[in-house]
């Protein structure tokens, strides 16, 4: 019985891990970003988040702001997209400026200071 009672609970506790909660686009939009700025080309830093995040990154350009978002995330079971953070690219003339999101959501696939250290080593790249 106690076998038996400690799996359940193991088996439950791997369940919940797996889980991860998420915000709206429109409310992790409105959070503030942390910005970052290299002289490393648009191109080479999104190559460089999307190789080093994972299945967890979505890229998506957008290129009339000639801009490229990375989002990070998953699906809720309604089909809209909650978010855990939000990487914004934009190129400029002599490099890249990087704005990243974070929402107060659970997600343990990666922390805030994992992502943090994830975007200052390609920007550095």
């Amino acid at each position: 019985m106690l076998v038996r009672t400690a799996l359940i609970g193991v088996a439950m506790a791997t369940m919940v891990a797996g889980c991860a909660t998420g915000t709206s686009e429109k409310d992790v939009r409105a959070r503030p970003p942390m910005r970052l700025f290299t002289p490393v080309k648009m191109a080479e830093v999104a190559k460089c988040l999307r190789n080093n995040l994972g299945d967890e990154a979505t890229l998506v350009q957008l290129p009339a702001k000639n801009q490229t978002e990375i989002r990070i995330g998953q699906s809720a079971t309604s089909g809209e997209y909650q978010y855990a953070y939000l990487i914004s690219l934009t190129a400029q003339a002599d490099g890249t400026t990087l704005e990243l999101r974070k929402t107060d959501a659970w997600f343990p696939q990666l922390t805030p200071t994992e992502l943090e250290a994830e975007a200052k080593a390609c920007a550095r790249s």
